[in-house]
């Protein structure tokens, strides 16, 4: 395949920014846990989940940068999953709402898929 488009290395750059704030966001979660004893339980699968968004998210990176046919498609479910939290969480999710449109809406453009094939 040919070089890849600048528009997919944007794609790219904002799948690696996200992963890496669900990263940090997840060991976060994970330190503010040590003095609620108990409630500790359900802050660390709070913590994992987002942790575990994070490694995807960096999986998914690698595909876009690399032009993997996978990441099409794995892009494209996580964005909509964003879609729905961004729904959910109007106010905390309205930036994982409106970038996660914009990735579906490139992500669908004829010329996009092409490049993962």
């Amino acid at each position: 395949m040919s070089e890849r488009p600048t528009g997919i290395t944007i794609l790219a750059i904002l799948q690696l920014l996200s992963a890496l704030s669900d990263l940090f966001a997840g060991v976060l979660v994970l330190m503010d846990l040590i003095p609620l004893g108990i409630l500790a339980i359900f802050g660390a699968w709070v913590s994992l989940i987002v942790f575990s968004l994070g490694i995807i998210g960096l999986i998914l990176f690698y595909g876009l940068w690399t032009l993997k046919s996978w990441a099409w498609l794995g892009s494209l479910i996580f964005s909509i999953v964003g879609i729905l939290v961004g729904i959910m969480d109007p106010i905390a999710g309205l930036t994982t709402l409106v970038v996660s449109i914009i990735i579906v809406i490139y992500l669908l453009t004829p010329g996009t898929r092409d490049h993962f094939r």
